[in-house]
Formats: C-alpha cells, sequence, structure tokens
C-alpha cells in the first residue's frame, strides 16, 4: 500500500516506543507509589485499592475475593459481533474457572446503543454489565444511570489504558464528572477493498472517482456500498470534516447549518445519482451483502467487522485510509471512539453490594491484558489495554499475523488512525445522530434541498438542547 508522508512502519514505531515508555513509567509509578489508605466503599468487603487488572487476573485475590464476597450472580448484555465473540467466550471461560463464585448470566445479540437499556433501567431491571459505545454510555451516565467508576477504582486503574480510549470514556459536567467505563478497544471505520477490483486504493477522492468509474464499466460491480441516506452520521462524520467541517465549535455549539455539510451531502448523492458508482437504497446489512459477495468493490466499515469480510474474500481483502477530499485537500477523518464496558446503577438494575463488587472484577478481567489480547487474536479489535496494544503492535511489526496478508490489512487498518478526530463525548452529542439521519433521509429521497438539510439538523439538536437545558 502507498505511503501517505511518513511511512506506516515509522510511524507504528515512534506510537510503539511512546507507548512502552509511558506504559514503562506508570509501572514504575505505580510500584513506588505509597499505596493509598485502604477504603471500601458502602456495603463492599473488598478494599477499592484491591480492585486493579493486575489484581483481578491473580488466583490469590480471586481466592479471597470468593471466600469474603461468596457466591454471586451478575447480569451481562453482550453487544459483540460474531468473531469479537469467539474472543469473549474464551475470556469469559478463563473467568469463570478463575472465579468459580461468580455466575454470569450473560445476553448475546444485543444492539449496541439499544435504547432497551433506558426502559430495563427506569424499571429498576437494566443489566449489571452492559457493554456500549463510549458516546451511548456517556448520555446514560449524565442521566444517572451508570456507575461511577473514579468512586470505586483507584486512578492507576484507568493508566493502563490508551489515553484516547479513557478519555473517550470520561465525562465533566455539571451533573456527572468521573470515569463510567473500562475501554476495551479503540474504533473508527476505514475504506475496505476488494484487490480484485481495485489493486492499490485511491488516495483522493478524484483517484476514487476515476478508480469507481473504471469499475463499474470493466466489472459491472458497484464500486461503493454506502448507504449515505440511511445512516446517522458515524461514517459521515469523516466526509464531513473532509469537507472542513466540524460537528461542534466554540461553547459545543453544533456547526451542522454549513458550506461544508452542504458539499459533503451533494458529494455523495453525486456519486450516488449522478455517476451512479455508489450502490443506491443500502443500509448497512445490504452494503455487507454486496461486498462480501463480490458485487462491491469498497465499503466504509469498522475493524470490529474485519473477520466476517476476511472469511469472505480471504487475501483479497484489503484496507487503506479514507482518502484526501480533493476539493479541499483535506483528509476525510473519522471519529476514533471506543466500546467498553459500564456498569448500571444500583437504581437501575436492584444490584447489591457483592454484586457490584462482582460487576468490578469482571470488567478489570474483561478489559485486562489478556482479554483485550483475545479480542485482538480472534477478532483483530485494536486493543485499548496499554500492555495488550503494545503486545499488537510487536507482532504487526515483526509480520507475525497469520495467514500473512492480514499484516498488510492491518497496517492500513493503523493507518487510518493517524488521520482521525476525537469524539465529542459530550451530551449535545446525542442529538447529532437523529438530526443527521432526519434530514439526510429526506435529502437523499429528494424531498428537500441540501442546504435545507444542512440547516434543518442544526436547528434540530439546538431546540433538543434547549430543551434539555444544554
Amino acid at each position: 500500500m502507498r505511503s501517505r508522508g511518513i511511512s506506516t512502519g515509522a510511524i507504528i514505531g515512534i506510537v510503539v516506543a511512546v507507548i512502552v515508555i509511558v506504559a514503562v513509567a506508570v509501572a514504575v509509578l505505580y510500584m513506588y507509589k505509597p499505596s493509598p489508605k485502604p477504603a471500601t466503599a458502602p456495603g463492599f468487603v473488598i478494599p477499592i485499592s484491591e480492585f486493579t487488572p493486575q489484581n483481578v487476573n491473580s488466583s490469590s485475590f480471586a481466592q479471597t475475593f470468593c471466600s469474603k464476597v461468596g457466591n454471586v450472580t451478575i447480569t451481562v448484555w453482550n453487544t459483540y459481533s460474531p468473531s469479537e465473540n469467539q474472543a469473549f467466550n474464551a475470556s469469559l471461560a478463563s473467568f469463570e474457572q478463575l472465579y468459580p463464585c461468580i455466575h454470569v448470566e450473560v445476553t448475546y445479540g444485543v444492539g449496541i446503543a439499544t435504547s432497551n437499556f433506558i426502559s430495563a433501567a427506569k424499571a429498576g431491571q437494566a443489566p449489571i454489565v452492559y457493554r456500549d459505545t463510549s458516546d451511548d454510555a456517556g448520555k446514560l451516565f449524565a442521566a444517572g444511570l451508570l456507575l461511577n467508576l473514579s468512586e470505586y477504582l483507584s486512578p492507576s486503574v484507568f493508566e493502563q489504558y490508551l489515553p484516547t480510549a479513557r478519555e473517550n470514556f470520561y465525562l465533566s459536567t455539571t451533573t456527572a464528572h468521573g470515569y463510567y467505563g473500562l475501554p476495551d478497544n479503540i474504533n473508527y471505520i476505514v475504506m475496505f477493498y476488494n484487490k480484485q477490483y481495485i489493486t492499490s486504493p485511491p488516495n483522493t477522492t478524484d483517484q476514487l472517482i476515476n478508480m469507481c468509474l473504471q469499475v463499474n464499466s470493466t466489472y459491472n460491480v458497484w464500486c461503493i456500498a454506502y448507504g449515505t441516506g440511511s445512516e446517522w452520521g458515524y461514517r459521515f462524520a469523516a466526509w464531513f470534516a473532509g469537507f472542513g467541517g466540524q460537528i461542534f465549535g466554540p461553547n459545543n455549539m453544533p456547526m451542522l447549518n454549513s458550506s461544508a455539510m452542504v458539499n459533503a451531502l451533494e458529494f455523495w448523492y453525486n456519486l450516488t445519482y449522478g455517476l451512479h458508482i455508489n450502490a443506491p437504497d443500502m443500509n448497512p446489512s445490504l452494503e455487507g451483502q454486496l461486498f462480501t459477495s463480490g458485487k462491491a468493490a469498497i465499503i466504509f466499515d469498522g475493524p470490529w467487522d474485519l473477520g466476517t469480510y476476511f472469511k469472505a474474500l480471504g487475501c483479497n481483502l484489503g484496507a487503506a485510509p479514507l482518502p484526501v477530499v480533493s476539493q479541499t485537500g483535506l483528509h476525510a477523518t473519522p471519529l476514533i471512539g471506543s466500546t467498553g464496558w459500564v456498569i448500571a446503577s444500583p437504581q437501575a438494575s436492584g444490584a447489591t453490594p457483592q454484586q457490584l463488587e462482582a460487576a468490578l472484577v469482571f470488567i478489570l478481567y474483561m478489559t485486562g491484558p489478556q482479554a483485550d489480547l483475545n479480542l485482538w487474536n480472534y477478532a483483530h479489535d485494536i486493543p485499548a489495554n496499554i500492555q495488550a496494544y503494545n503486545q499488537a503492535i510487536s507482532q504487526l511489526n515483526a509480520g507475525q499475523l497469520s495467514p500473512s496478508c492480514l499484516n498488510g490489512i492491518m497496517e492500513g487498518i493503523f493507518e487510518q488512525a493517524q488521520y482521525g478526530q476525537k469524539f465529542p463525548n459530550i451530551p449535545a452529542m446525542a442529538y447529532y445522530w437523529p438530526a443527521f439521519h432526519q434530514y439526510a433521509t429526506a435529502y437523499f429521497a429528494n424531498q428537500t434541498t441540501a442546504q435545507a438539510a444542512a440547516q434543518g439538523m442544526e436547528q434540530y439538536m439546538l431546540q433538543q438542547m434547549a430543551s434539555s437545558g444544554g
């Protein structure tokens, strides 16, 4: 894959060096920092200082925990993909072997950011543990539905995750302040492509268009499968940024009513209905079907679906950063987000103090080095745990992934991280999704203009912010 400026290897090497130094520094500080005076949360039998990733992986701690806490059951909502579930099941098996006193009742196949959590929480029947995106969980935290982990875990615990990942799960508002989740990965979208149709990925949108016109005429397949008119703005945020836009401006006020939004909408409308190189009437399920069946050459998706695409295409699968928008010279920059584990507040789940202790042990274990490595090895999720991340990078630098073509795919995925934007972790972000979806859908259905759609998006967000008090 062609490099863009500094080589991928050089950048990854720098990232590894910096992160290893940070990890060593954190480890040294942790070893020599005087132990805080033991403090125990209300109703707990285990001191707060003992809830660490190192301890929860220790058999001696597990024995002590089980002897003090006794048998306990926790409910867990699992939102992993099929390939990620292979990793989760491996980690769950080792967890239950280490903690025979903790019975984990798992509900599989839960949708990410599901509204069912809020409904269950209002009835006091939320799961004790839930895996969610950092932004959706932030909304739940602001509403008082999640445990404030800063009150239950030592500060050194959060330092064991990549800065971007842990900051994604940190909120500071007038009503909610602290860490509300532990991350298990870093995620963002990239450009996956089929090497049968595209041998070298495009660097710019002009190159993308020219390649796509050739793909359509030569192979009689769709070049791109991207349902712009049916999505909720997660992937489109990258293109909005590429055209010079940003979701929020000064004082966290929305800035969707801009020429950047208009130009980005019109760009994808033209690729879909003007040039006919993007398949129309798409949704994520149809996009995946076209791409995996070889009927589309390009899809924009994240590493969480890598296993599905690699199973379908094998070494014909390629991955690369999104192209530079030729009109502006700016990279299309996706949101850099995280998923991770959160714990419902006792009021939302009805959990006892001992169930909360077991839940803390569970999420520390599931975001620890070995569980994060399982996600990397099985599904190639990018680890959020610093120790696991360093090991993953070492494997990649040594070309140890098997089959060997996976090394090139993962290099393309890691390269995209150079051109990402920080996920806006503020409550108002919750209004961006429906605002974009409503007006983008109307625009692509020819029910409004791009200018009116951009104006409507911003007005919707402002109205929602005003009605919610900010």
